[in-house]
């Protein structure tokens, strides 16, 4: 006589499209999903078996959800709030992520602090609460300066300054996009150089990246002062032994944070040889990395891994071996302009493109919609993921599929 098998139930917060892509995981995983997000309109909700309409950042309630539905785990995807997922988990004594360490990772200032004492290389940095403390830090430091909210994720509010007289404007722009009751603004040495993404999975002490590709900021000029990324490539054009070196640094970093337990995105720069941890959350990477390059080009789904984790559920080192080898090419549909639209032409032609494994378009604006040059990756338009034999073909495809998309802008 075969056992009766109980459905778990995972609570995951946040349902927007990409969010989507874990939900259906889930399902496909015969987990129960509740699901939930403070737009009602959210993609996701529609596929959940439970949707509920609220504030995600909102942990009574969230406990509350979780203790309603009696939900076996707690997860988010691509979404800046490790913090409240943590305090959940915590209350409702499911696996987590500890919050120290989660803290540690989120706040900026606090992580870069820990960088410098594992002895990782850190740009010069410093903090300010006034406009005139960030003119004397970046003074101290040397121009050109990067400026950014201690707090908050998608580049928003992250701008270069090159001189004393933009130091209050980009100071007033940081504290704007600051989540945080002091309103501190983390200032740091202008790097330039080779970028990279990294994705990793932390899991009985071991530490498994299964993404690695190259940031493009080709267009970097364009968008000056502000930093906006035009999608990954993997796999990576730089050299076994530097990729290995990159590796033990995103260790290094991991550990040093104490993060043990589910995920840790990392951002990497390579100046002069030197490797830079830029960044390291506690969390997946939004921008379809995790959920849509890194899968394509590997086969292997960091997603499906947290979700097995988060429930209890044992996770195999062969979860972290990729499957395939492809080259795969990701790009965005970035506003480059202000003003009103007049019409998006090509969408239809680019889906049909060869190479195209994945297209999505979710800000898309309509005839008669203002609109505002990005200043950060959330302004996006939406994005085509390209798969090739080699980088070159990838690349090529890709970007020969969004040159098929025109949105016209008129200056107002």
């Amino acid at each position: 006589m075969s056992k009766h098998v109980v459905q778990k139930k995972l609570l995951i917060l946040g349902a927007g499209l990409e969010q989507g892509i874990a939900i259906k995981e889930a399902k496909d995983m015969g987990i129960k999903v509740v699901a939930v997000d403070n737009n009602k309109c959210a993609d996701g909700l529609s596929i959940a078996d439970v949707a509920v309409v609220k504030d995600i950042n909102n942990v009574e309630e969230m406990i509350q959800l979780g203790r309603k539905y009696k939900v076996d785990g707690v997860m988010a995807h691509g979404v800046e709030i490790p913090i409240v997922v943590s305090k959940v988990a915590q209350a409702l004594g499911l696996p987590h992520l500890d919050l120290k360490s989660v803290k540690r990772a989120t706040d900026k200032s606090k992580r870069i602090e820990v960088f410098k004492k594992a002895g990782l290389p850190v740009p010069r940095f410093g903090r300010a609460k006034t406009a005139r403390e960030a003119l004397a830090v970046a003074k101290r430091i040397g121009f050109p300066v990067v400026i950014k909210p201690i707090n908050n994720a998608g580049a928003r509010g992250v701008q270069k300054i090159d001189n004393s007289s933009d130091v209050e404007t980009g100071f007033t722009e940081a504290v704007q996009y600051s989540k945080a009751k002091d309103k501190i603004v983390l200032i740091e040495q202008f790097l330039q150089g080779y970028e990279i993404s990294t994705e990793s999975f932390i899991h009985k002490g071991k530490i498994y990246t299964t993404g690695f590709a190259d940031r493009n900021y080709s267009r970097s000029k364009e968008f000056a002062p502000y930093f906006v990324e035009d999608g990954h490539s993997i796999p990576s054009l730089l050299s076994p032994q530097m990729q290995k070196k990159i590796i033990k640094s995103v260790e290094l970093a991991i550990r040093s944070l104490g993060i043990d337990w589910g995920v840790a995105k990392g951002d990497i720069l390579v100046e002069d040889g030197v490797i830079y941890v830029l960044e390291m959350a506690a969390r997946t990477s939004g921008g379809w990395f995790a959920a849509g390059t890194v899968p394509l080009a590997t086969g292997v789904s960091l997603l499906r891994a947290l979700i097995k984790v988060s429930i209890g559920e044992i996770v195999n080192p062969e979860d972290f071996t990729p499957k395939h080898s492809k080259a795969a090419c990701q790009r965005y549909l970035i506003p480059s302009k202000s003003g009103v639209c007049r019409g998006v032409y090509g969408v239809a032609e680019a889906r049909k493109m060869p190479g195209v494994k994945m297209f999505q378009m979710y800000n898309l604006p309509k005839k008669g919609d203002i609109i505002r040059k990005s200043k950060n990756h959330a302004e996006r338009f939406g994005h085509i993921i390209a798969v090739g034999k080699d980088a070159d073909e990838a690349t090529r495809l890709c970007e020969q599929a969004m040159r098929c998309i025109h949105v016209k802008i008129i200056s107002q």
